[in-house]
């Protein structure tokens, strides 16, 4: 491990740099700080394992700059825009570009390093038949280094159309397929060279690979439903009406306590919105949230529609909407009806 450090020391030192920049170009911002610990830790903890690795250094000297540089940047561009969105940019649109041009450079640099990586325990595509078998190892590196090169660029063709939910679709699907096929066009070169007759010695648990496959299949299943997980009514009464959510608790709120109402279009495009406490996914936004506009505040909202009813009650701020603008109109016509009502 010391000949390591002392071989990419320069390395070191200069990603280290770049790291500290984004982390106090971002670090004003609240809600930055423990992502940047994340990024930090998670740095410190992926080089350690690469140098600790002997067979490391038989690697290429780019691919272990690349693995040395690879968080560094992610950082830096990541707190780049944080800074960008806390000075009044749209943090939606910014967001969505650095997912996608952002995931598709790393997918075209990982790519094109690929090919290079010799076998080794932590870099790669590391499955039983790739580790035990260096051929195939080469073999599934050369084919996953195009199959990522394309992958990449098809996520940055999906930023040409990034409010569509096809292109956010078609890129989840892309980042799962980067590592589902490379691992198939493994076991498959694994088969193929069983069925010549050739003998390999590969050693593995059917148990244990079965397992590891649905817990893998069921954690992929589980993370797209909880993309789209949720829903939002509202049950009007004489008195009160209820937002009944599903994926958070429902929030009952009395005509009498509504100090104002107004109908807002396109008004959080600006307000440097994060999460403190709720649930946040591609259809909904429900909980506790703060932006420079309201400070802290309650929203259950749609994120396929971009008017709201925004209501002041005892000093609190409730921002609903409905899945349309007609529905959110009708939304802000009941409630400014049944407060008249209740002045009566």
């Amino acid at each position: 491990m010391k000949e390591m450090i002392k071989k990419y020391r320069g390395s070191l030192i200069s990603s280290i740099l770049v790291i500290l920049a984004g982390v106090l170009v971002g670090f004003t911002s609240t809600h930055g700080k423990w992502i940047n610990v994340f990024f930090v830790v998670t740095h410190c903890i992926f080089v350690a394992i690469i140098f600790y690795d002997n067979r490391s250094r038989q690697q290429s000297p780019k691919v272990i700059g690349m693995a040395i540089w690879m968080i560094p940047v992610i950082t830096l561009l990541y707190n780049g825009i944080a800074r960008l969105v806390n000075t009044g940019a749209d943090m939606e649109n910014l967001f969505m570009a650095f997912m996608y041009y952002g995931t598709g450079l790393l997918f075209m640099v990982i790519g094109n390093y690929l090919p290079k990586v010799k076998q080794n325990n932590t870099i790669g595509i590391r499955v039983i038949w790739t580790l035990q078998d260096e051929e195939n190892w080469n073999a599934t590196h050369r084919f996953s280094g195009k199959l990522w090169m394309a992958l990449g660029i098809l996520c940055m063709l999906c930023g040409l159309f990034e409010e569509t939910m096809a292109a956010l679709v078609l890129y989840i699907v892309s980042i799962m397929a980067a590592a589902i096929i490379s691992i198939l066009y493994s076991y498959l070169f694994y088969k193929k060279k069983i069925a010549t007759g050739e003998k390999l010695k590969i050693q593995y648990n059917k148990k244990t690979i079965g397992v590891s496959g649905i817990i893998a299949i069921l954690t992929i299943i589980f993370g797209i439903w909880t993309l789209f997980l949720g829903s939002i009514e509202i049950r009007f009464e004489d008195k009160d009406f209820t937002i009944e959510a599903q994926g958070w608790s429902d929030y009952t709120v009395d005509y009498a306590q509504i100090d104002s109402i107004s109908y807002e279009e396109n008004s959080s495009q600006n307000w440097n919105d994060y999460r403190t406490n709720g649930l946040g996914n591609l259809r909904y936004a429900m909980g506790n949230f703060r932006n420079d506009v309201y400070g802290d505040y309650i929203r259950y909202t749609h994120s396929s529609c971009h008017s709201y009813v925004v209501m002041s009650i005892n000093g609190k701020i409730l921002v609903v909407n409905g899945a349309n603008d007609s529905a959110t109109k009708e939304i802000y016509h009941t409630i400014s009806e049944k407060m008249s009502n209740e002045l009566e």
